[in-house]
């Protein structure tokens, strides 16, 4: 019976071990205000599994368990009788364990004063921390959490001046402390501690703040933050203020000495050249892009009252994530007392295929804020309470999430994790091959070579790089990932035979020195000769990535070109006019479009009744008209809609030819070729193929004073677009196409032959 026993024990905890389990420290900062009305809200998000999570604190005791739905949250609260006030070492570090994946925030509540944070997971945390506090308050503070079983010895470096235990340490002067399990200390002064160095034995949870807070608008307000260890750091940031704010503060600070800062604006681009845990601040009077030669840390405070559905309302205070360590998908957690917002930032140049809570994106209250390539999307939620998702199929992204009420406000960020839940579509995860990898994209290129390769030329992830130094690799999994923008970071252009190339080098460069031992010349070009077919339905869609080009469509319903068709069936009389816009998303302004074919049918299908609206570039119908653009990326026309006899639908098919100015004399400027022309064009060039974008459907008002007749036609139930395909290749001349898929309710993806 005893043997039997102990079997069933074993096999306990075989099965024990094989689950998944997820494990976050978090600790309750001092507030400014000590009652009844103060509380920490844990928010427990589940993802595609059920989860049994248990919240402990050691003392004063505090052990919950609570099971949550997949696919839900529950809210766990924890009194002021946890937060921390002593200034010793007390056992009120909040463990938070789960049998599945799941993400944990907090929330600071009290009538006067709130803030919040995404807790990072067990396995994100560090051993080596920079502090960043306000500079302004009564109590600057700072919090190191043990959540690891056994003795964290904590070395603290100060930049300030701390008082503890009876001592006072002053500017540089270190002290060290021992945390067991579950143990917390808290640190506060009336001087800025930004710039004390934290260094433990095991990881630890760092968190930092402000317990009165005194800026712009604030008499005294709470503030804090859950800081990243220095190993999640990162090069490149795009940094956008919140609210249209121009007196916001960032704080930019960095780990290492002689550590390079590259700041660039609307106006302007400065230099700066920062120190071991020395750091510099601004005020976010515009968008920045934040460019390091070594990792630093970016602390956003929100303190500005400029905007909003408010008039008075607090600082807070949040990290920004670097957007080189970013993911496809979150969730996140909003709460209704709140006029609540997101920000997007991402390098992909359109929202079009973002989706935040299961809707598109375009939904939504969206504002836009762009800086060389770099956009920053912010979304007004109102008074939504809960958990809610956002995703994005093919590019990577970070978020902001904050809130703003009567003399209270929230904020915190995702994007830094580096363990996060996956999303709930499929993922690629493939292991890498001995081979690299070139994608060739809209607004510059994507290198992929294996770790493994990097490692065995004695190398790290940081010593790869283009032809400019600054513009480095990040690793992603098993693979190192090097993004070349088209317009920067030493890519040219360069024309050879007639065909157009984007050109860079990617490096593996010895550290101190001018010793290469990777060099990869990496080029784009665009051709001719692929096809690609893409349908969506019945979704509207105005962008379709054709290689390494996003090339967009929007019908318009007037020649203003202001009042996109965003809805479908869309009905119009037969005497009405369409406007058709095409464009090309890329930074380089040197692009032309042209539209080479455009005809209408009945059918989806080629075959059977066709009409040619434009033809070798040629206009065969008398009603369609140009309209000026200033950017000849860009090309618009408009037409008198008709119709095929007893057809309620017809569908338009265009060839739309990507060029480029270098490259001249090409298509783009060749425009309309007579019949002799046409000859010499096929005997020098090979047939162009293309894709094709449908929507629709577009019907008929039936009470329109025109009748049909056999020489009418009507304008199309679905659109196509027909694009020149722009293809990526290696250096090597590799044919590389990424196929992607939609699994999105209502969306589809269709891959077909080339016609």
């Amino acid at each position: 019976m005893r043997k039997v026993f102990v079997l069933l024990l074993l096999l306990l905890n075989i099965i024990a071990a094989g689950q998944a389990q997820r494990r976050f420290t978090t600790a309750f900062l001092e507030n400014n205000s000590r009652s009844p009305s103060t509380t920490l809200q844990l928010y427990l998000v589940t993802y595609d599994k059920a989860a049994t999570v248990t919240v402990t604190v050691s003392q004063p005791r505090f052990n919950q368990t609570v099971l949550v739905n997949r696919d839900s949250n529950v809210i766990v609260s924890l009194g002021y009788e946890y937060m921390i006030y002593e200034k010793h070492i007390s056992s009120k570090a909040v463990i938070v364990t789960s049998d599945a994946d799941i993400s944990a925030f907090v929330f600071y509540t009290n009538n006067e004063s709130a803030d919040a944070m995404a807790c990072l997971p067990q396995e994100d945390l560090g051993t080596e921390y920079y502090i960043f506090t306000s500079g302004a308050g009564k109590a600057n503070q700072f919090a190191v959490a043990n959540g690891m079983e056994g003795v964290a010895w904590v070395n603290i470096t100060v930049s300030g001046s701390i008082s503890f235990n009876g001592f006072k340490y002053g500017n540089k002067e270190t002290f060290s402390i021992p945390l067991e399990y579950q143990q917390v200390v808290q640190f506060q002064s009336q001087t800025d501690l930004t710039g004390t160095r934290i260094i433990s034995t095991t990881p630890v949870a760092v968190f930092s703040g402000n317990k009165c807070f005194t800026g712009i608008n604030a008499a005294c307000d709470t503030i804090v933050a859950q800081l990243y260890p220095v190993q999640n750091w990162g090069r490149f940031f795009a940094v956008f203020p919140l609210l249209n704010h121009f007196r916001d503060h960032i704080h930019i600070m960095a780990a290492r000495p002689n550590t390079l800062v590259y700041i660039e604006g609307s106006r302007e681009t400065n230099q700066f050249i920062l120190g071991e845990g020395s750091h510099i601040r601004l005020t976010m009077m515009e968008s920045y892009l934040v460019n390091s030669t070594k990792p630093v840390m970016i602390s956003y405070l929100f303190q500005d009252c400029q905007t909003g559905p408010v008039d008075f309302y607090d600082p807070f205070l949040t990290t920004i994530p670097p957007i080189t360590l970013t993911r496809k998908y979150y969730k996140f957690v909003t709460q209704e007392l709140y006029y609540n917002y997101l920000l997007i930032v991402s390098q992909s140049p359109s929202p079009s295929e973002f989706y935040l809570d299961h809707q598109p994106l375009d939904l939504y209250n969206v504002s836009i804020k762009v800086l060389n390539g770099s956009s920053g999307w912010e979304v007004f939620l109102g008074k939504t309470g809960g958990q809610h998702e956002i995703y994005h199929e093919s590019s990577a992204f970070t978020i902001s999430v904050y809130g703003i009420e009567n003399y209270v406000s929230y904020g915190y960020s995702l994007g830094q994790q580096t363990k996060y839940p996956d999303p709930p579509f499929p993922q690629t995860t493939e292991e890498p091959e001995s081979s690299s990898v070139l994608r060739c994209l809209s607004l510059g290129a994507v290198y992929q070579l294996p770790l493994s390769l990097v490692s065995e030329a004695d190398l790290s992830v940081y010593d790869i790089h283009l032809e400019d130094p600054l513009c480095q690799a990040v690793q992603e999994g098993h693979w190192v990932i090097i993004k070349m923008p088209f317009n920067r970071c030493g890519s040219r252009v360069l024309i050879e035979d007639g065909k157009t190339f984007y050109v860079n080098t990617v490096y593996g460069t010895v550290p101190e020195t001018s010793i290469h031992r990777i060099e990869v010349p990496v080029r784009c070009e665009m051709v001719g000769n692929e096809t690609l077919g893409l349908n969506f339905h019945p979704k509207v869609t105005d962008m379709i990535s054709l290689g390494h080009y996003n090339i967009s469509l929007r019908l318009y319903q007037s020649e203003a070109f202001n009042d996109p068709i965003t809805t479908y069936p869309y009905e119009i009389d037969l005497h009405g006019n369409l406007y058709v816009e095409f464009k090309v998303e890329s930074d380089d302004k040197d692009l032309q479009i042209f539209t080479e074919n455009c005809k209408s049918s009945p059918l989806l299908e080629d075959g059977g009744q066709t009409y040619n609206l434009i033809e070798h570039g040629c206009s065969q119908d008398s009603t369609v008209h140009e309209h000026p653009v200033l950017d000849h990326r860009e090309q618009r026309f408009g037409f008198h809609v008709f119709k095929f006899e007893n057809f309620q639908e017809v569908y338009l098919s265009c060839d739309v030819v990507i060029c480029h100015n270098n490259s001249s004399p090409n298509r783009c400027t060749q425009g309309c070729l007579s019949r002799r022309h046409r000859r010499d064009v096929h005997t020098s060039q090979s047939q162009l193929e293309s894709a094709r974008l449908s929507q629709g459907p577009i019907v008929f008002n039936h009470g329109g004073p025109l009748q049909g007749s056999q020489d009418e036609f009507m304008f199309p139930s679905s659109v196509f677009i027909s694009a020149l395909c722009v293809v990526a290749l290696l250096s090597c001349g590799a044919l590389l196409l990424q196929k992607r898929y939609y699994r999105i309710q209502g969306y589809t993806l269709l891959q077909n032959r080339g016609e």
